[in-house]
């Protein structure tokens, strides 16, 4: 943590944002060393400004996210802490809003026990919607319409995003259907903390009491919602903010988030900001090019490869995706390779998902090996608190068994009605200990060691008919016939703790899943007008 705290003190952008002691916007510009100052920041005020039994939130984009800011944590020594919330904000809005109050307040509707939709069960209600409005399903998406819920919550900002009104009416008769039949969504659970949040002061005083602070990461891409929680706080409560965000990687509007909310909270009279301007990952080179691109000059300055050049290779080609993909197999990937750059330091850019499974199976035939990051599972709570646990069973320093218990804990508290939640505890503690260890047995093989998990801790019979987790009996089904049937099923345990990571291969994605990732080579294609 030393070593950290000196690297922060060296860049003054960095150390201002570190001791800042009032709500704060940080712009922070790709390898800044926004993840360092975040992380530094939460252990000096879990250390100097927050007294026990209070505590603060941290609130992200993805699981991924929370994944790395828990890993970052705690090789800085933090333990798990009940005080401490970092999560998504689905699960922010479930653990700290509506689990705790929405009982309080039957005037809002809020169906209780919280019983989420299937995504199956999900898209007849949507296809039903639209036939009962005599809408085109070619034309309006589902992911129109939950857009459209997004952005349909009143509040105080005065960002205007255009409307997609037949969207919108969709989504409206939607959310009259689904709730008819008892059920909700992950669209509906922000809703709902929003309203809470919004109108009850009771709520809002709670959270306050419990979280003097509460910290962002990519703000510009939690959308309005969040936005709205956000500013609701700042005028109403003493709560302190300390939010990071990039107007430059705002590629979510399809979903609803839009750059302007960062603008507007930084330009909130009750906000400082800071910039982080030096780039600790990039040479000049693709700096200046990223901001030719833009169109904008940001003024960042590399810090690192200073000596070496970017190199930058234009390929024109005529007959659509075959040319380019000859292109890439003939010409750039041998070059690419007879410099010596690792397979895994190189990535692959397309625009769609058919792209992606066209390439995969174009360099797979040429016996290239590849990683898509697309499995046939969803990566899921449940999926990546089990890779914690083989993290933990192949090495114990690399993963608190405080925080696997505590999310075992509670899943098992939400679907059992017994009442004697301390004694469940401590019995579910010790079974899952002694489970964990005894699997370890099995850690030659990642199926055998997934099927004894699952079936000595019954989590199939747990999580059946699951009102939280309505898909997950038929993901953990997926899940073990990944590692019985496909490549996975060659490798030990290993390979379960590394899923997100490949292992001499080329990384092949589309562009929303590459954010964030880095690599020596990166490879766009299709970067035609109208496509890209």
């Amino acid at each position: 943590m030393r070593d950290k705290l000196d690297q922060i003190k060296k860049d003054e952008e960095q150390f201002k944002a570190y001791l800042s002691n009032n709500n704060m916007v940080v712009l922070a510009g790709p390898g800044s060393g926004k993840t360092t100052v975040l992380t530094m920041k939460i252990m000096r005020l879990l250390r100097d400004e927050i007294v026990s039994p209070r505590g603060l939130a941290c609130v992200t984009f993805s699981r991924e996210a929370v994944r790395e800011f828990k890993e970052r944590l705690f090789e800085l020594g933090l333990k798990y802490r009940k005080n401490v919330f970092l999560g998504t904000m689905h699960s922010f809005c479930i653990a700290e809003v509506i689990e705790p109050f929405a009982h309080l307040f039957p005037q809002y509707n809020i169906p209780l026990p919280i019983n989420i939709i299937s995504e199956k069960a999900k898209e007849r209600i949507f296809y039903e919607v639209l036939d009962k409005l005599d809408q085109n399903p070619d034309y309006i998406k589902m992911i129109h319409m939950d857009k459209e819920r997004r952005l349909d919550i009143p509040g105080s900002s005065e960002v205007k995003i255009e409307v997609f009104d037949i969207a919108r009416q969709v989504g409206r008769e939607y959310e009259k259907l689904l709730h008819a039949k008892g059920f909700i969504d992950y669209e509906d659970i922000v809703k709902y903390a929003t309203v809470l949040i919004q109108k009850e002061a009771y709520v809002r005083s709670c959270i306050e009491a419990r979280f003097p602070w509460i910290l962002i990461d990519e703000y510009q891409d939690l959308g309005k919602p969040l936005h709205e929680i956000i500013l609701t706080l700042v005028a109403n409560t003493k709560i302190k903010f300390f939010a990071v965000g990039d107007l430059d990687q705002s590629i979510f509007g399809f979903n609803g988030a839009f750059p302007e909310y960062l603008v507007e909270l930084a330009e909130n009279p009750k906000f400082s900001n800071v910039m982080l301007k030096t780039n600790y990952r990039s040479n000049q080179g693709i700096i200046d090019a990223s901001e030719l691109v833009l169109g904008q000059k940001r003024n960042y300055i590399a810090a690192t490869r200073k000596d070496e050049f970017a190199e930058f290779d234009f390929i024109t080609c005529q007959s659509e995706m075959d040319d380019q993909y000859k292109a890439l197999l003939d010409y750039v990937l041998p070059k690419y390779r007879n410099k010596g750059i690792p397979l895994e330091e190189i990535a692959i850019i397309v625009g769609t998902n058919n792209e992606v499974a066209e390439l995969t199976e174009l360099l797979e035939g040429q016996g290239i090996p590849v990683y898509v990051s697309k499995f046939p599972f969803e990566r899921s709570d449940v999926v990546r608190w089990l890779e914690d646990c083989a993290c933990w069973v192949l090495n114990k320093s690399g993963v608190y068994f405080a925080d696997l218990s505590h999310f075992w804990c509670g899943l098992v508290q939400r679907h059992i009605n017994d009442q004697y939640y301390d004694e469940i505890d401590r019995y579910e503690k010790i079974r899952l200990y002694r489970i964990l260890n005894e699997s370890r047995s099995y850690k030659n093989s990642s199926y055998g060691w997934l099927d004894y998990i699952i079936t000595r801790l019954r989590l199939e019979d747990l999580l059946t008919n699951s009102k939280r987790y309505p898909d997950e009996i038929k993901n953990l089904s997926n899940l073990v016939s990944a590692a019985q049937e496909t490549a996975f099923a060659k490798f030990d345990l290993t390979k379960l703790t590394n899923l997100g990571k490949p292992e001499n291969q080329i990384t092949v994605s589309n562009r929303h899943r590459i954010k964030g990732l880095e690599f020596e080579a990166v490879i766009i294609l299709d970067l035609e007008d109208e496509k890209f």
